[in-house]
């Protein structure tokens, strides 16, 4: 079956959580940048809503703010990045990273009346504020809204260049990002949201086992969160006790280790070609 273009956002919301400490084991800034390239692209293939950046013991402060930096930079539309990231250390070798193509990344090349797209917001008065668009220039746009921050626009005319609130609707746009505590609270919060909590470990069950299971909690819950470890830390291993199932979706796994990044998406594609995401 062919997918729909562009694509709908899922019925529930999907947050996936995996520690900084995925970065540890890159020495240099180039491959934990290649690296968190990895993860944003498969955050965003299958349709993540919200991407939680958590602290396991192995985690350094540098690489927490690294991958959080890194993956707002990959969901930020590329006309919009420079007013939005000022030049700095931790993004000189941000042209490693893969592009992800969502929807509010192509601008289009020339503006038409009922065009949609992403703008920033540089100033406003009492009536009206002044868009930047990018390398399409600035608009006006009719109303107040918050100063220095990204807004949803749809052109209403042009010349002079008037737009006006849009929204993406049920379009799947992107994820949000958010740094986090240890995943002990992350899981708390989530819980209180009406979330199941869901690990991927290679200690955890299979598909065929946990499948139906999954699918008649997921039913019942307002969204899904499944949790991913570190290279040395499993937290399905630490606190069982805090999840409401776990899945091991590479079992009988032909190397001695699987790697966060790729068990993101060994689970995500398991979970979602199963109907259970």
């Amino acid at each position: 079956m062919l997918s729909p273009w562009p694509p709908p956002r899922r019925e529930k919301r999907l947050s996936v959580a995996l520690p900084a400490s995925v970065l540890s084991v890159e020495e240099t800034l180039e491959l934990k940048t290649i690296k968190a390239g990895m993860i944003g692209r498969a955050l965003a293939i299958f349709r993540v809503d919200e991407a939680i950046v958590y602290r396991d013991q192995d985690t350094r402060e540098e690489d927490l703010r690294l991958l959080e930096a890194l993956l707002n930079y990959m969901v930020t539309p590329p006309h919009l990045r420079k007013r939005l990231f000022p030049l700095s250390p931790q993004l000189s070798a941000v042209g490693l990273l893969p592009p992800l193509r969502l929807v509010t990344h192509d601008a289009p090349r020339e503006l038409s009346v009922g065009d949609r797209l992403e703008g920033y917001v540089e100033s406003c008065d009492e009536e009206s504020c002044e868009v930047y668009l990018g390398r399409l220039g600035r608009g006006i746009l009719l109303g107040r809204t918050a100063q220095r921050s990204r807004v949803t626009v749809r052109v209403k005319s042009l010349s002079p260049l008037l737009l006006e609130p849009s929204s993406w609707g049920d379009v799947y746009v992107g994820f949000e990002v958010r740094r986090e505590g240890v995943i002990e609270g992350v899981v708390e919060r989530l819980r209180r949201a009406g979330y199941i909590a869901v690990a991927s470990s290679r200690l955890g069950r299979g598909m065929g086992e946990v499948a139906r299971s999954l699918l008649e909690k997921a039913r019942e819950a307002k969204g899904v969160l499944v949790v991913f470890g570190g290279p040395r830390i499993c937290p399905y291993e630490n606190s069982p006790d805090i999840f409401d199932l776990s899945v091991n979706t590479v079992p009988f796994q032909g190397t001695f280790t699987v790697r966060t990044e790729e068990a993101l998406y060994a689970t995500l594609s398991a979970l979602t070609n199963a109907g259970l995401l």
